[in-house]
């Protein structure tokens, strides 16, 4: 009787917990029902510890961190061992997924974790928060209808220029706004490639420190930023490019 009850026994649910973009307030951005969802959970998949503590104490909450669980999917994290991340909402436990900064699964390892969760039939649940990249986009006055998000361009300069050259390319044959990131201390030199790069009436939009009170969105050619190129050494900046029709 009791194996015939575990056999029936509901599953647990794997939330994704939206983060806040910066140090800001948190409630300026993470509705308070992800708060009240946020308590119920003892065990949390995450990029880094110590800033998931620090984060889930900004939206309230209160459990001890010793009886919490937390399982790290950093760069270090051997995949073979995320299925076990996911093992105990077989005992109808739910489990929370965090970011490091917005809306899991976008431009982290947070993916993962959801694919395994698909394929072992656990209930997936998105929580509602910020993404720099929607808030760019809607930001920037480029196409919202036909966009392509393409994470980190390549590092080495060469390849990072052809790439350039490439987003471009498909602007013209799809009329479609093309998103991408750089780490904050490469801002720099991802903008200087940006504006030699370009043609000068393409359109490049730059928002950085977005949802934080230095927010900064601007959207011109590339020959207006090539008069006046802002400092975004170490800003948190996402880079839309687009054209207007011929």
């Amino acid at each position: 009787m009791e194996n015939m009850q575990n056999s029936f026994k509901k599953k647990g649910k794997l939330f994704l917990i939206p983060v806040g973009l910066g140090s800001a307030d948190s409630s300026y951005v993470i509705p308070g029902a992800n708060s009240k969802i946020v308590q119920n959970l003892d065990e949390f998949i995450v990029e880094n510890i110590r800033s998931a503590r620090r984060f889930l104490r900004s939206i309230g909450y209160t459990k001890d961190f010793k009886d919490v669980i937390f399982h790290v999917i950093d760069k270090h994290a051997e995949e073979s061992d995320f299925p076990s991340y996911v093992k105990n909402t077989e005992t109808g436990r739910d489990i929370g997924l965090l970011s490091e900064a917005g809306n899991p699964c976008i431009a982290d390892p947070g993916n993962k974790i959801v694919a395994i969760a698909h394929q072992k039939n656990i209930t997936v649940t998105p929580l509602v928060g910020p993404s720099s990249i929607l808030l760019a986009l809607i930001a920037s006055g480029f196409n919202g209808q036909s966009f392509t998000f393409h994470g980190y361009l390549p590092l080495e300069r060469k390849k990072r220029i052809q790439k350039i050259k490439e987003l471009e390319k498909a602007i013209r044959s799809n009329r479609q706004t093309q998103i991408f990131m750089e780490t904050p201390y490469r801002n720099q030199a991802l903008l200087q490639d940006i504006i030699t790069t370009c043609n000068p009436s393409s359109l490049l939009c730059i928002a950085s420190n977005i949802t934080l009170e230095n927010e900064y969105i601007k959207t011109m050619s590339i020959a207006g930023w090539n008069k006046q190129t802002p400092d975004l050494h170490k800003q948190p900046s996402v880079f839309l490019l687009y054209q207007e029709n011929d």
